[in-house]
């Protein structure tokens, strides 16, 4: 990891040989409520979401992988990439939002 920045409020699981590049943010909540009214005080009303990436996944540099997401084993995640659903196992997946792109045999 370099300058990744790890926003966890309850779970996030990173498995065995994962790769991840430069100013990745990795977060499993969203931080602030949407009501207006309730960010004016506090924090309160957010909601999170484990975030698991499993074993040799690689995420590309600048990425932002949103809560509630599982990066499947042996996957690919292209550079500047919002992961914001689930991706299998075994794909090349990028956007904005991330989508799957191609299967890895």
């Amino acid at each position: 990891m370099s300058s990744t920045r790890l926003w966890i409020h309850e779970s996030a699981r990173i498995g065995n040989n994962v790769k991840i590049g430069g100013c990745v943010l990795i977060t499993d909540t969203d931080a602030h409520p949407m009501d207006y009214m309730a960010r004016r005080s506090s924090n309160e009303g957010t909601k999170s979401a484990p975030v698991v990436i499993e074993d040799d996944v690689w995420v590309g540099a600048h990425c932002i992988i949103l809560k509630g997401v599982t990066i499947g084993a042996r996957s690919i995640i292209g550079a500047g990439s919002v992961v914001t659903k689930s991706i299998p196992a075994d794909c090349v997946a990028a956007g904005n939002p991330c989508r799957v792109i191609k299967i890895i045999n």
